[in-house]
């Protein structure tokens, strides 16, 4: 796997070939799964985009591209964040399932076993001596023991950050951007990458914000 460069392409085909068979009802890749893997695999280190509920965000940037980051061996630390404990533990639950159930996974990457299998952070071993860890957390929670091996967290993936009721409240949306600018943004590690995915629920919510904001690279799609 040393010198791969993570490519939209290499994301479908790595999604065609090895999840895809594992869904109920898989469908072809709509052309903005392609967009989006294709930002998401950019350089740029702080990438948003909002899309109405129904699109498949969390299959496809949450499941997939974090699956296809850590077996590709781009980014062997990787936080995911909801924007509850319960959502962000549910999304590592199904990566957890597909490493451990997948045969296919199993034989191509060389998976030999779960090192940590815990609530809330999974590490694994493959059989070349190659680790690497996902963690889970909720919006708002402290942000602690984010270290491993003495270093912080390259990836996060930021998906469905707030809830209806969390944006009709003025004092809630002030306390969770302090969150998110003081907590969330500076937590990785130098050149660390952040990944934000979700709907915009209120005008005034964090990742309409994010929208506006020329130090993101954003994208929006519009329900009508």
């Amino acid at each position: 796997m040393s010198g791969v460069v993570l490519t939209a392409e290499l994301v479908e085909s790595f999604s065609g070939t090895f999840l895809s068979p594992m869904y109920d009802d898989a469908a072809p890749t709509p052309d903005c799964h392609r967009e989006w893997w294709e930002m998401y695999c950019a350089d740029d280190l702080q990438v948003a985009i909002a899309a109405p509920r129904g699109h498949a965000k969390s299959t496809s940037l949450t499941h997939d591209f974090t699956l296809a980051n850590v077996l590709f061996r781009i980014e062997p630390h990787v936080m995911i964040v909801s924007a509850t404990e319960e959502l962000s533990l549910s999304h590592l639950g199904d990566i957890a399932m597909e490493l451990r159930d997948n045969d296919e996974l199993h034989r191509y990457f060389q998976i030999d076993k779960f090192e940590t299998d815990s609530k809330g952070e999974i590490v694994v071993r493959c059989k070349d001596g190659y680790r690497f860890r996902i963690i889970a957390r909720g919006g708002g929670q402290k942000l602690r023991g984010m270290k491993w091996h003495g270093r912080r967290p390259g990836l996060v993936i930021c998906d469905d950050m707030e809830e209806d009721e969390q944006v009709e409240n003025a004092d809630r949306r002030i306390k969770f951007r302090r969150w998110v600018m003081r907590a969330l943004i500076p937590l990785g590690r130098k050149g660390c990458k952040i990944r934000w995915h979700g709907t915009i629920l209120h005008e005034d919510a964090m990742l309409a914000r994010i929208m506006k904001d020329k130090t993101w690279v954003s994208r929006l799609y519009k329900a009508h």
